[in-house]
């Protein structure tokens, strides 16, 4: 089911609180808050999001409709509220490369196949990602990887 886009404001504000409470370890595991600077405003922003651990990177993702993603275009880092701890990460958004944005959505709807509903695809009765929609899916979906900065 697909929660209707102006009811976001309402969970953000939830998921946020929870996020920063002690009692993140609730939905901490799969949700995190990414703080970043608007590119135009300069302001200080925070939104949360799911995301899944992809090897050493942190991956969500979103559409091109929305609008946050875009001030990480330009951002060299952005600090992520992860499991109760604050991570600076660089960033690295990708679309527009339909086999690289493919493989990586269908890497994290297999973790996440309620959210295909948010990328406009349909779930077959098996489970599996309707292709027609996978494919015209791919070309509106927008990627965000994420990778710890280590410091030495």
């Amino acid at each position: 089911m697909k929660v209707p886009e102006p009811l976001f404001k309402i969970i953000n504000i939830f998921m946020s609180l929870l996020l920063k409470s002690p009692l993140h370890g609730i939905a901490s595991g799969s949700m995190m808050i990414i703080n970043f600077t608007g590119r135009k405003s300069g302001r200080h922003y925070s939104t949360p999001v799911r995301y899944l651990n992809i090897d050493d990177r942190i991956r969500c993702t979103t559409s091109k409709h929305t609008k946050w993603w875009r001030n990480l275009v330009s951002n060299q880092s952005a600090a992520l509220l992860l499991g109760g701890d604050l991570k600076t990460c660089s960033v690295e958004v990708l679309m527009d490369d339909d086999e690289r944005v493919r493989a990586a959505l269908v890497s994290f709807l297999e973790s996440f196949p309620q959210d295909a509903v948010y990328q406009n695809i349909r779930l077959e009765a098996d489970g599996s990602l309707n292709q027609l929609d996978l494919e015209a899916s791919i070309r509106e979906a927008v990627i965000v990887d994420f990778a710890p900065i280590h410091s030495t």
